[in-house]
């Protein structure tokens, strides 16, 4: 997270009320360097710090934070369950996901998990503070980064998409051998056709869906569920 100058921080919605804050990451610099920022806040107090689950678990039934801002996954923890176990002690608690990941699954399995915001560690100080202050006034927020990500993977969702509609059927039944592992030759036999006429298909799939390579072809073909249908008829 970047800790760029900001203008003053104003007070969450909770008539007057300090939220306390407990902070948690394996990285001891990141966490001083958030709690100088969330501390300069007015209107919260980081509380505590933890640098895994386990110590985390035992500082929320202590403490009683109101917001719990944690990196995800931890050192001894996968996935979001630890989330649960935060909410079971402290229910009222929000829960703000810090990560390097905005990967729209990495958000999704924290959200399912139970909590109220997710922020990509590489947003400034300011979008720290107006997810801090959005949990405090019992709304949810999403970084900026991660909604972005999401918007472009739907946008290159929707290219692919209309791409493979101008595809023919030759061109779909290659790409579909590409994607389940055929080499040339054995897509040659199975179409009925020549080794040379393989490679001008895969030539020209290339260059039309501008992609390089069996793997961006593969990957193409899974995004766009042309290999779907093919799973189950490949023969060893």
């Amino acid at each position: 997270m970047t800790l760029d100058q900001s203008t003053e921080c104003e007070s969450p919605e909770q008539d007057g009320r300090t939220s306390r804050v407990l902070l948690i990451d394996a990285h001891r610099l990141f966490r001083e360097a958030v709690r100088l920022v969330v501390n300069a806040c007015e209107g919260f107090e980081v509380v505590g710090e933890a640098a895994n689950a386990a110590q985390a678990v035992q500082l929320v039934e202590s403490l009683k934070p109101d917001v719990i801002v944690t990196d995800l996954p931890l050192p001894d923890r996968s996935g979001g369950r630890f989330i649960g176990e935060f909410l079971l002690r402290q229910p009222q608690a929000a829960i703000l996901v810090l990560s390097t990941s905005s990967h729209e699954e990495r958000v999704a399995v924290a959200m399912k998990a139970g909590a109220h915001g997710y922020l990509a560690k590489d947003s400034g100080r300011d979008e720290l503070l107006i997810a801090l202050r959005e949990l405090a006034a019992g709304r949810r927020y999403i970084s900026k980064s991660c909604i972005a990500r999401r918007r472009r993977s739907r946008e290159t969702a929707s290219d692919e998409s209309t791409a493979a509609l101008n595809l023919t059927e030759r061109q779909i039944e290659v790409l579909r051998s590409i994607a389940l592992g055929y080499r040339n030759q054995d897509i040659a036999e199975r179409l009925g056709v020549s080794v040379k006429a393989v490679q001008k298909h895969r030539a020209r799939l290339s260059n039309s869906l501008e992609l390089r390579g069996t793997a961006a072809l593969t990957l193409f073909a899974v995004r766009t569920g042309l290999i779907s249908e093919a799973l189950g008829t490949r023969t060893v």
